[in-house]
């Protein structure tokens, strides 16, 4: 094994995923133990916001981040909902906390080579990003179609990567890596679980009669209004539930994870066939088929499955 690595010019291809993109963290855990050192970096959305801290020598920090990782840090790293136009969100938070966190503004402040892969929204072409604004580049790569907005670079309205290339190994080739390890978290993406789905819409029946208007003394601090419209939204939720009952309709998962996991269901594909054409030296793929997309809380579970498979594939 030794010899295999001796000489060469090692390069990292690391793959799109969300959340299960954590488990690059475990890979590169693996890499140092094994004293395989990392030459150049490309990365496509999560694979290049790792990618990233990597070149940047701020990996630890990274880390730390996941590992501490709960809803409410979550809620202010990860997601600001703003409603755009174009997205749920326009990542100016996500922008700010990334920039402190990698502490690098510019490509050419970086310790190692890296790029990170985006997708031309109107010609559908793939962008390699190079120069410039880094975390700006990191947010397009990483724009989840209907949940991040686009973002502009120069002249070109960009999105995620994982649409025309998951796992850039051409990318990591193009920058002179003669061996290249590649980390693909999009495969077994059923595995574990189903998509979740609101309380809200989950078939609840509960026996009773209707609810009758309030008695004297709540209604007169409800206000008429308020009375019934409680009284009316009882009517329709039990009427909804009867419809579900007689039709035999089962719960449907968040508009949201729909639009998530058809975009990972995508990305599997096109990994899939891009590797057939151009597969890499070293493949490594995490068992992290049961994490979703936005579930970054769990990140010590895909970090653990990230350094078991890296171990598993370079032994």
């Amino acid at each position: 094994m030794a010899r295999f690595w001796k000489h060469k010019r090692v390069g990292l291809a690391l793959g799109s995923g969300g959340a299960r993109g954590w488990a690059h963290l475990g890979v590169l855990q693996a890499l140092r133990e094994k004293n395989i050192q990392i030459e150049c970096v490309a990365g496509t959305s999560m694979g290049a916001v790792v990618g990233a801290f990597l070149a940047a020598g701020r990996v630890e920090a990274l880390r730390e981040l996941a590992e501490n990782l709960d809803w409410r840090r979550l809620r202010q790293f990860f997601w600001e909902v703003s409603l755009s136009r174009s997205g749920l969100t326009d990542g100016k938070k996500l922008l700010e906390e990334t920039r402190q966190l990698i502490g690098v503004r510019e490509f050419r402040e970086l310790e190692l080579p890296f790029r990170a892969v985006a997708t031309d929204l109107n010609s559908g072409g793939e962008v390699v990003l190079s120069s410039g604004n880094l975390v700006q580049a990191l947010r397009a790569s990483l724009s989840i179609p209907g949940v991040f907005s686009p973002v502009w670079v120069g002249k070109r309205l960009l999105v995620d990567g994982g649409l025309v290339n998951p796992v850039p190994v051409n990318v990591a080739r193009a920058m002179g890596a003669q061996v290249v390890i590649a980390v693909d978290v999009s495969q077994e993406i059923v595995p574990g679980g189903k998509p979740a789905v609101r309380k809200e819409q989950e078939p609840e029946i509960r026996r009773g009669p209707l609810l009758l208007p309030k008695e004297k003394a709540e209604e007169e601090r409800a206000g008429p209004v308020q009375m019934m419209e409680s009284f009316f939204a009882d009517i329709e939720k039990k009427a909804r539930r009867l419809r579900a009952a007689v039709a035999g309709d089962r719960p449907k998962p968040a508009m949201v994870d729909v639009l998530v996991r058809s975009v990972r269901i995508a990305e599997a594909q096109i990994a899939r066939s891009r590797r057939q054409a151009d597969p890499p030296e070293v493949l490594i793929e995490p068992k992290v088929g049961g994490i979703g997309t936005l579930e970054f809380q769990r990140a010590k579970e895909a970090i653990a499955a990230g350094h078991a498979a890296a171990l598993r594939a370079l032994d």
